[in-house]
C-alpha cells in the first residue's frame, strides 16, 4: 500500500521553552496533583522535541506470513530462553534492516550540517503506566540477531519497569521504535525525540478483510506502521522509502529470518 503523508503542523520556535499553562477554571472537587520529576522531564522534553518541523506517513503491512512463522519458532525459543518471542523483535529487526537501506533516516540535524550516524542505537519506548514513558537505548542494534534483539528488548523493558536504568541506558539513541500495538492503537502520530531524525510507531496487528493481488478477498493480519520525521532532515519521499523497506522486510525476509 502507498504511504499517506500527513502535512506538518505549525511548530513552536526553535528555541522552545516549556509553555506556561493556560488559565484553568477552579471547580468544586478539583484536586491538584503535583508534578513528579518524571512528568516534568517528559513535558520539557516534548516541548523541545516539538520545536522541530514534524510530518508523518502511514503504511499498511501484511503480517500474516510473519505471524505464522513466529508460531512455528516461538515454542523452541520459549524453551531455550524462558520468555516469549514477541512480534516486537521482528519489527525491531525490520527497522534495523530498513535503516541500513535508507541511512538518511539515521541522522541528526545541526546548524552546521546533517550528522549521518554510523552506529545504529535503537531507542525503545517503554510505557510506565500513569508514571509516564521512558526510552532506553539498545546499543549497536544492527549487530544483533532476532534472538539478540528480543533479549535486549526484554532486558530494557524489565529494568525500566523496575526503575533500574542507568544514564548510559538512556543516551546515544539514533532512532526510536514506539511499539504501541499492545495498547490497541491503529494509528498514532509519534513525536521525534530531540537529536534524532525520525521515530516509528508499530500499531496493533488486527485481522481484516483484504483484497489480494489476484482480486480475492481474504482475512489477513494487518498492521499499520507510522513514521514521524523531522522535515529538515527527511523528506516525504525518503520517509516513504523507509516505510517501504520496513514493510518489505516484514512481508518477505521476516517470514523466514533465522532466530539465532
Amino acid at each position: 500500500a502507498a504511504a499517506r503523508v500527513i502535512p506538518a503542523q505549525p511548530q513552536a520556535p526553535s528555541q522552545a521553552v516549556p509553555a506556561r499553562s493556560a488559565p484553568v477554571p477552579s471547580l468544586a472537587g478539583d484536586e491538584l496533583v503535583p508534578l513528579t520529576q518524571m512528568r516534568r522531564a517528559i513535558a520539557n522534553n516534548m516541548v523541545q522535541a516539538w520545536s522541530a518541523p514534524h510530518a508523518h506517513a502511514v503504511m499498511e503491512v501484511d503480517m500474516t506470513d510473519l505471524m505464522r512463522y513466529r508460531e512455528r519458532v516461538k515454542g523452541e525459543f520459549q524453551e531455550r530462553e524462558g520468555f516469549d518471542l514477541s512480534p516486537a523483535a521482528f519489527i525491531a529487526k525490520g527497522v534495523v534492516e530498513a535503516l541500513r537501506t535508507v541511512p538518511q533516516v539515521n541522522s541528526s540535524w545541526t546548524d552546521q550540517g546533517l550528522i549521518r550516524h554510523r552506529e545504529l542505537n535503537l531507542g525503545y519506548a517503554v510505557a510506565l503506566g500513569e508514571d509516564g514513558l521512558i526510552v532506553p537505548v539498545i546499543k549497536d542494534a544492527d549487530g544483533k540477531s532476532l534472538a539478540g534483539l528480543m533479549r535486549s528488548i526484554r532486558d530494557v523493558v524489565d529494568r525500566a519497569k523496575a526503575r533500574r536504568l542507568t544514564l548510559d541506558d538512556l543516551s546515544g539513541g539514533t532512532f526510536t521504535l514506539n511499539n504501541t500495538g499492545p495498547l490497541g492503537t491503529v494509528v498514532s502520530s509519534p513525536i521525534v525525540p530531540p537529536g534524532q531524525a525520525a521515530i516509528l510507531s508499530s500499531e496493533s496487528i488486527r485481522k481484516r478483510l483484504v483484497v489480494t493481488d489476484d482480486d480475492a478477498i481474504a482475512i489477513r493480519q494487518m498492521m499499520n506502521i507510522v513514521i514521524g520525521f523531522d522535515h529538515r532532515v527527511v523528506d516525504g519521499s525518503t520517509a516513504a522509502r523507509f516505510l517501504t523497506a520496513v514493510r518489505d522486510w516484514l512481508q518477505t525476509v521476516g517470514t523466514s529470518v533465522p532466530v539465532y
